[in-house]
């Protein structure tokens, strides 16, 4: 069986590759590049981080894939696996990856080293639970195709049902062992439990404070601090001393990532996925349904019937408008015609009157004096 883990660690990203790339524990052939080039591996990350101006804060993540002992797989076939999940984790396209694969244990085992800023936007590494359970499930389903063991959950690597404290995650099943053997103080695993659920839904600075606030944890973040100071409310009040712990206490404490850089990431992916769900909503909303295109062929329909009524009005306008015309014409002929009439018996009048005027001289007709 193989299994999928990070790897906390405080080295330089310089000393992690030197040391999973040593020739004691690798080979030549078991060492490969995505993005790079194992030979130069170490140039082409630091040139990606001054290109972008990032070369502070957390260098690199590493991660390990795992074989049991009693696996049968080949060096070979351990690394070819490796490389084919690399080339498919959508959270590292576009970062440098070095991959190799040691044989010097009992157990064959390969090493992920991830260049935490990208090459192509220069943004830093985004990586949630979501992408590591991807990482899993895409590791068992190899092992499935190849006839291998596959993890039972709820068991170790060593195939061991595991000890009473469960948890949802790894972070928090660490954080309970802790408490268990008596490491920690109790406030101060209540502070780290807090914080890591509070970052679970906080999309910013100010509502991961608020949700702490609620729960009755002070926290005091501030641009010009370097670290992130958190106080048990409660026990301040009650006059306690030992109330308040700094995120880099917390780091040593569990060694986990609790520094503002992470938190402020985590605040980003969960503001992406707010915003992504907000709007697969919002275009639920607008799709019509059944009634609303009922509705809108209905109102097609009266949208018709008023166009149909309207070139009847203006076609009934155009035939009365055509017959008063020819109305107003036959007026006009016959007022001319009435004219005509008039003024052709007047003609006729007068030259009775003319007529009528004369006296009969002899034979011929003369005007009378």
């Amino acid at each position: 069986m193989a299994v999928i883990k990070a790897v906390s660690s405080k080295a330089g990203i310089g000393h992690a590759i030197d040391y999973v790339t040593k020739k004691e524990k690798t080979e030549e052939k078991l060492v490969s590049g995505l993005h790079c080039e194992p030979e130069t591996v170490k140039e082409e990350m630091q040139a990606t981080k001054e290109l972008w101006g990032k070369t502070d804060g957390r260098t690199y993540k590493h991660y390990v894939q795992s074989y049991h002992e009693d696996e049968e797989i080949t060096p070979e076939q351990a690394h070819k696996n490796a490389v084919e999940l690399a080339e498919h984790t959508k959270a590292w396209k576009g970062h440098e990856v070095l991959i190799a694969t040691h044989i010097d244990k009992g157990h064959i085992h390969t090493h992920f080293i991830v260049n935490s800023v990208n090459y192509e936007n220069g943004h830093k590494l985004q990586w949630s639970k979501h992408d590591l359970k991807d990482l899993k499930e895409r590791c068992n389903e190899q092992s499935r195709e190849q006839g291998l063991h596959v993890p039972e959950k709820g068991k170790t690597f060593a195939g061991e049902v595991r000890e009473e404290t469960v948890a949802w995650s790894k972070d928090t099943y660490q954080l309970l062992k802790q408490a268990e053997q008596g490491k920690v103080k109790s406030y101060v695993q209540d502070i780290a439990l807090a914080v890591l659920d509070c970052k679970e839904t906080a999309t910013s600075r100010e509502t991961f404070i608020r949700l702490m606030n609620e729960r009755g944890y002070g926290v005091d973040w501030q641009d010009s601090h370097k670290y992130i100071t958190y106080t048990d409310l409660a026990r301040e009040q009650a006059g306690e001393k030992a109330c308040k712990i700094r995120d880099n206490k917390l780091e040593k404490y569990y060694n986990m990532d609790f520094g503002k850089e992470s938190m402020e990431h985590e605040f980003e992916r969960n503001a992406r996925t707010a915003e992504a769900e907000q709007s697969k909503r919002a275009a639920s909303r607008v799709k019509p349904t059944e009634p609303d295109r009922a509705g809108k062929q209905s109102a097609q329909r009266s949208v018709g019937d008023v166009e149909r009524e309207l070139r009847g009005i203006d076609e009934a306008v155009k035939s009365r408008t055509s017959k008063g015309r020819a109305e107003q014409a036959e007026r006009r002929r016959a007022e001319q015609e009435a004219h005509q009439r008039a003024e052709a018996e007047r003609r006729a009048a007068e030259e009775q009157q003319r007529i009528a005027s004369r006296r009969y001289i002899g034979r011929d007709w003369e005007p009378e004096r």
